[in-house]
């Protein structure tokens, strides 16, 4: 799951670099009429343009900012999601693994009973040769 984390912070750092970019563009767009504006203010003085760019200023950096709160939202949402994603594949990975260890431990256990009754087997077959031999040299 650790991909997917990583994807989703690239994702934001990227929405991130986006609003950086957006706002710094913005803001060098919006200097030049402002400042043409200052000019005008100096020949009328009906109004203050100074106080429309500080308001213009005010509002562009609540939008930004509430851009970025929305990013480290949407940030925060994935990654409750990915974290259950996480919590319900780590039961699953574990039942996963005991499962196979398990079988491993089941095919083991075959094989020991397996090569336990070959032994026995065997023990029957060399105590019957020790048998005859004996049953053999007492007739002689």
């Amino acid at each position: 799951m650790s991909k997917i984390r990583d994807y989703q912070q690239q994702v934001q750092d990227v929405i991130e670099k986006g609003i950086n970019t957006v706002e710094k563009q913005h803001k060098t767009l919006a200097e030049r009429p402002f400042e043409l504006a200052e000019k005008v203010e100096q020949q009328a003085k009906s109004y203050s343009v100074k106080s429309v760019r500080a308001k213009h200023d005010d509002y562009a950096n609540t939008a930004y900012e509430t851009l970025r709160v929305w990013n480290q939202r949407l940030g925060d949402y994935a990654n409750s999601l990915i974290g259950r994603f996480d919590k319900e594949a780590a039961p699953a990975e574990k039942q996963a693994e005991q499962k196979s260890a398990s079988s491993a431990q089941s095919g083991a256990q075959k094989k020991s009973a397996s090569s336990a009754s070959k032994q026995s087997s065997g023990a029957k077959k060399s105590t019957g040769g020790a048998k005859k031999q004996t049953e053999s040299q007492a007739s002689a």
